[in-house]
């Protein structure tokens, strides 16, 4: 490519047309670490709403147990796939698994939830990490998103060519990815890389139908995140709420608040109300993104 590359990716500032809005009974939603934690909440929310909800795990056993009782628990429907984000076999045969589900159920794949992901297991300076650890956190929350979208972005794309409707990505990212937490310095790293992978999906393929949404789910209260020191002072409203998450989700799903496409949200200081709010008043160029200078 000879020509200057530009840096910086200009993002659209209106994106709410009601004609672009998501039909749940026609879309199939994967939602990545699906089976337990977030994921497991945004599993069964999803298919309460009436999609079909793809829910991953590392195990295959441990997804379709997920998705049975998921199954149970709201009537939707849900099915249960073993993947690695991080291993490009997997992700391949998980895209194969999909585009039959495709021919399978006539729905289309427009929802990606990037939610699987890693910390390191101990708080403190970078060098008394456990560089096993970093690794970890770096395939899973970087190479891992980044594969997702390499892969199923085409298919992504295709199906919002077919329905007329965008295809959308959401990305759990977290405070610690937009302000940074030096107690977990490769965590903090990787969040914020998923805004520099956000810019390119709005510069390639916001006109190709995909909008991307960087969402902090807050501090929901599960094994993970009880298990960091760091949150020890929480109790009751200090929380976020299951609710609040995935409500916004569904919510950056739908289409009504396209105008954050490349965006930062976060669940419990944001609600639909307030960015449809927001984003009637007007966003500038650099809100809710990483940008410096």
């Amino acid at each position: 490519m000879s020509e200057k590359l530009p840096h910086g990716t200009p993002l659209p500032t209106s994106d709410n047309a009601p004609e672009e809005n998501a039909v749940p009974a026609e879309t199939i939603a994967v939602i990545t670490g699906g089976a337990r934690g977030i994921g497991r909440h945004l599993s069964e929310a999803f298919a309460k709403a009436g999609y079909h909800a793809v829910v991953t795990a590392t195990s295959a056993e441990k997804a379709e147990t997920a998705a049975a009782e998921i199954l149970d628990a709201t009537g939707g429907a849900v099915t249960g796939a073993g993947l690695r984000t991080d291993d490009i076999d997997s992700v391949t045969a998980f895209r194969d698994l999909v585009t039959g589900l495709e021919s399978e159920t006539g729905r289309r794949l427009q929802v990606l939830i990037n939610n699987a992901g890693r910390i390191e297991s101990t708080e403190g300076p970078l060098w008394e990490a456990d560089p096993e650890a970093i690794k970890g956190v770096v395939d899973a929350n970087v190479l891992g998103v980044a594969l997702m979208v390499n892969t199923f972005a085409p298919a992504l794309m295709d199906a919002a060519e077919a329905t007329g409707r965008p295809s959308r990505i959401i990305d759990l990212n977290s405070g610690s990815g937009a302000q940074g937490t030096p107690a977990y310095a490769v965590y903090s790293a990787s969040k914020a890389s998923l805004f520099r992978l956000a810019d390119s999906v709005v510069h390639f393929g916001h006109d190709k139908g995909l909008r991307i949404f960087e969402m902090a789910p807050g501090v929901v209260e599960t094994a993970m995140t009880k298990s960091m020191p760091v949150h020890d002072f929480r109790t009751g409203d200090d929380w976020t709420s299951p609710a609040q998450v995935t409500d916004l989700a569904l919510a950056l799903a739908s289409g009504t608040l396209d105008a954050f496409t490349g965006r930062y949200v976060r669940a419990g200081a944001d609600s639909e109300e307030s960015l449809i709010a927001e984003a009637a008043a007007g966003v500038s160029d650099a809100s809710r993104r990483l940008v410096l200078g």
